[in-house]
């Protein structure tokens, strides 16, 4: 029995003499055929090693091997799926016999990792590919380790890149560094990492706290830190990956630099007004391509908003929605600065408009606002359906407030192509036109509450060019206003006093002068309009008001481009507030000017043509009629211009002597000169003796 026990010793000592030393006295160079075979029939990659190859095996397995390649597939750019310089493996041989793996040391040095999706879906990381796949799954699962313990577990120095010909994007990450630690698979493993993804400094801290669970396709608890540039991402997730990846719970994202983050995920911003940050926070639920935040806290640039969000990148182009409210939708930085101008309403500026914004993202976002910011305009708490698809936006506004009014309206900007394109209507009621005449005509002149209505449509790059284009209708209707900065029926009144002396053009002018000042005012119960737009011109046919001791009617145009006026009223001066019982009288005025500097005045040419009427009336209708109709036309231009009677050469003389010629024409106020303009077009060419024809061939 004592030899029997002697030589089961003795053999286990050679067994042991061998584990020890065979891989010390057999040649690396018999093994590594071997492990290549092996590793390239599991893999279903052709696997090289170098020749510096070493393998110890008690008292824990150690594999250590240089210059590493796992070949790409076929088809895919590179010669390789994996390379890796240097692979140090140690693992505990007792643990192995109980089914538990105890990776004593696994560190990778320099590894290049080399991914691929192509466009037809097949990646390139697909590996024993050869096999049966379920039985391949069978065996897999039949080996799971009933434990897995790591000890010093890092990669160093690492770089790898993935390129997905589907989406059109690349990553990539070098200097990657990073340490793995766990303890068992039912406790937390721990990752903690440094990198430069796509050129930006980048940390990872990570912790999961139980890897057994989400092996067996339970849910696990993840805890996530992250930065990357200047961008930070904090979660505290549910994660279960089964067949797909899915997580929940609450995350925390901001991304001060939100073009240089789109670019880090493979996705270029329009080089456009605004998109410059970003920030999130709220409970998300997704998975790897998509996810839904609830309960969210949104900061957009400006614009602080709340409510649920929804994002898609899957596509090319990400596609966000949601249901969001907000106290104050700043739409200023996506619009082009308002010009400004130290004489009244400013130029159409011709600096270009970049809407390319909008081919950043497609939406579908139903919004409420407390407060909306366009520019110079203030619209109050709003509703809107916002939706962009491929660059084109639509703004549905079911509740709109503007200016104490309330109506609806809809805008849609078309940025699809090279020259952006605009359409709109709008439709307010009881609106304050003071407030909003100082923002939109940078003036304060018009009082009232009255309704607004538009449709319009228009293209261009600048808002010289969309004046230019405009096309559309609208009017308005305001009540119980007035206009301040000028008395029309006063102006009116004066005009008539004066046509029974004469027209004077300075007289009149005076008149007009008199009725305008920063306490004239020409108040109104009725003031409407309706007009039309084409290529930029306002033409508005019927012009209406009524009033105190006025009525009006006018017609005129507006050229948006040139931002010049040209109106033509009839005001009636009353001799009565209510008009009852009431002598009228209508006089002509004419507004003229800019938008910058309006120019009012007594319309000359309506005047004169009117006076002239009378005047030929009076003479055709009386006694003694003149004995031709050149001679009633002087006599009726006489009593017009206030001459009355014959003048002696002497009186004609001295009232040459009193104005030197062409001196009232130099000192002519735009007023007078409105006024002069009308007359000389009626009157211009009278007195004028015609020069006879000469007959051909005489001197």
């Amino acid at each position: 029995m004592s030899r029997i026990i002697f030589f089961i010793l003795a053999l286990i000592g050679v067994t042991l003499a061998v584990l020890l030393l065979a891989p010390g006295v057999i040649p690396a160079a018999t093994y590594k055929p071997r492990i290549e075979a092996a590793a390239t029939n599991a893999l279903g990659r052709d696997v090289s090693i170098g020749d510096n190859l070493s393998i110890r095996i008690f008292p824990k397995t150690a594999f250590r091997v240089k210059d590493l390649t796992i070949a790409n597939a076929d088809g895919f750019d590179g010669d390789t799926l994996a390379r890796v310089k240097d692979a140090s493996v140690g693992v505990k041989l007792l643990p192995l016999l109980s089914g538990s793996v105890e990776v004593d040391q696994f560190v990778l040095t320099e590894p290049a990792i080399n991914l691929i999706r192509k466009s037809d879906g097949s990646i390139n990381w697909n590996l024993a590919a050869s096999a049966d796949a379920q039985g391949a799954e069978e065996a897999t699962d039949a080996r799971q380790p009933r434990d897995l313990k790591l000890g010093d577990v890092r990669i160093v120095d690492g770089r790898a890149a993935y390129k997905d010909e589907q989406a059109g994007r690349t990553f990539a990450a070098e200097d990657i560094d990073i340490g793995i630690v766990l303890t068992s698979l039912k406790a937390p493993l721990e990752v903690d990492g440094a990198m430069v993804f796509q050129g930006e400094p980048t940390k990872i801290d990570l912790v999961l706290t139980d890897l057994s669970t989400l092996m067996a396709g339970d849910a696990a608890n993840l805890k996530l830190d992250m930065t990357i540039g200047d961008t930070t991402a904090g979660a505290d997730l549910s994660l279960v990956s089964a067949e797909t990846l899915a997580y929940s719970g609450p995350i925390d994202f901001n991304a001060p630099d939100l073009p240089a983050f789109a670019a880090l995920t493979g996705t270029t911003l329009a080089d456009a007004p605004g998109f410059d940050s970003l920030a999130l926070s709220g409970d998300v639920e997704g998975g790897a391509t998509a996810m839904r935040l609830d309960g969210a806290t949104i900061g957009f640039d400006d614009i602080d908003a709340q409510g649920s969000l929804s994002m898609n990148w899957s596509g090319a182009k990400p596609r966000a929605a949601g249901i969001l409210s907000t106290e104050l939708l700043d739409l200023r930085p996506y619009m082009p600065p308002p010009e400004t101008s130290a004489e009244g309403f400013p130029e159409w500026s011709t600096a270009k408009m970049d809407f390319t914004g909008l081919r950043n993202v497609d939406a579908d976002f139903d919004i409420s606002a407390d407060e909306i910011l366009l520019n110079d305009l203030q619209i109050g708490e709003s509703r809107l359906k916002l939706i962009v698809e491929n660059g084109r936006m639509t703004a549905d506004i079911p509740e709109l407030a503007m200016y104490g009014g309330l109506g609806s309206g809809r805008l849609v900007v078309n940025a699809r192509g090279a020259t952006p394109s605009f359409a709109g209507n709008f439709d307010m009621e009881a609106v304050n036109a003071q407030p909003l005449s100082l923002d939109l005509m940078k003036h304060d002149n018009l009082l009232g509450l009255g309704a607004f209505k538009l449709d319009f449509t228009a293209s261009g790059d600048s808002q010289a060019a969309i004046m230019s284009s405009i096309d559309g209708a609208g009017g308005f209707d305001l009540s119980n206003g007035a206009l301040k900065g000028v008395n029309i029926a006063k102006i009116a009144q004066a005009a008539n006093s004066l046509r029974t002396g004469g027209i004077n053009p300075t007289a009149l002018a005076n008149a007009v002068a008199t009725a305008r000042g920063p306490r004239e005012e020409t108040d109104f119960s009725t003031f409407l309009s309706n007009f039309s737009i084409a290529d930029g011109l306002v033409n508005a046919p019927t012009i209406s008001m009524t009033g105190p001791y006025l009525t009006m009617n006018g017609t005129g145009q507006v050229n948006l481009a040139a931002q010049t006026i040209d109106l033509r009223l009839a005001p009636r001066a009353m001799t009565t507030a209510d008009g009852v019982d009431a002598q009228s009288i209508a006089v002509p005025v004419r507004i003229g000017g800019t938008f910058a500097k309006p120019v009012i005045g007594i319309d000359g040419e309506t005047l004169a043509k009117a006076a002239l009427q009378e005047t030929l009336g009076g003479f055709l209708g009386g006694a003694s009629a003149p004995s031709s109709p050149e001679e009633a036309l002087r006599e009726g231009l006489s009593g017009l211009l206030g001459g009355g009677g014959e003048t002696t050469p002497a009186e004609e003389g001295a009232a040459a002597s009193e104005e030197p010629a062409g001196t009232e024409e130099e000192t002519a106020t735009p007023e007078e000169q409105l006024i002069r303009d009308g007359l000389g077009a009626i009157f211009g060419s009278l007195g004028e003796e015609e020069e006879p024809e000469k007959e051909e061939g005489s001197e």
